[in-house]
């Protein structure tokens, strides 16, 4: 049965998952989510090991992130995650961070797909899953419906050779490697300044892949697009400083 309370876990924040000023960076922040989501979606018994055995596995289209508050080096965080409605081909999941004074520092509302392993390509979400929603809890954010366009505007490059690294268990790249290199394109001050990073998982891509990470400042928005070297978008963000 689904609790009638969120998933909550403890993180002391380390020294290899905060930057050169010692706050906490925003791939280790949705590393953290990753972690959270797997350990609850294992809970309520539909985690990827059990998608797999169905020959399906979840893949992450799009997360809305929102920073209150930086977190430091050796702080206390609670994470909150919670899956809620969504309709047959678009799941929901929640975050909330929480400092050590109860405080909300920051939160998120991601979107997610069903892929079958076979075809590559969306599937509808298991019934079962579906009845596994807290629908009656609000999302930390409005559901955006919008769908970001690719800016194309010249701006900062840099070339990406996949690694084996990258890669997660579902034999494509981890969607936190492409926020990684969108970010590469920043001067860490202006990254620094980033209060919501609004990202969108296109394309998979694989081990040995050439990319480019492109971003483009207008005054306090930033666009961000990763593409493969058939100019193919992979993923897509804006963010606001």
């Amino acid at each position: 049965m689904l609790k009638n309370s969120p998933h909550t876990e403890q993180f002391t924040i380390r020294a290899n998952e905060v930057d050169t000023s010692g706050k906490l960076t925003l791939p280790a922040i949705c590393n953290f989510f990753q972690e959270v989501a797997g350990n609850n979606a294992k809970d309520l018994k539909f985690d990827i090991t059990d998608m797999q055995q169905q020959n399906l596995t979840w893949v992450l289209h799009r997360m809305d992130i929102n920073i209150k508050r930086k977190v430091q080096w050796r702080e206390t965080i609670h994470l909150e995650t919670w899956p809620a409605a969504g309709d047959s081909l678009r799941a929901y999941r929640n975050y909330r961070i929480i400092d050590s004074k109860h405080q909300e520092i920051g939160n998120c509302l991601s979107y997610w797909m069903v892929m079958n392993l076979a075809t590559r390509r969306p599937s509808r979400i298991p019934q079962e899953v579906l009845d596994l929603r807290l629908s009656d809890k609000p999302h930390v954010t409005l559901v955006k419906n919008n769908r970001m366009k690719p800016f194309t505007t010249q701006g900062t490059e840099k070339e990406i050779i996949v690694r084996r690294a990258d890669v997660d268990m579902n034999n494509h790249v981890n969607n936190v490697r492409y926020i990684e290199w969108m970010l590469e394109t920043l001067d860490l001050e202006i990254v620094d300044k980033i209060q919501n990073f609004d990202v969108m998982f296109i394309k998979e891509t694989f081990v040995d892949n050439r990319l480019i990470s492109s971003s483009y400042r207008d005054e306090d928005h930033i666009f961000f697009k990763i593409t493969n070297s058939q100019s193919q978008i992979l993923s897509i963000a804006e963010a606001t400083i």
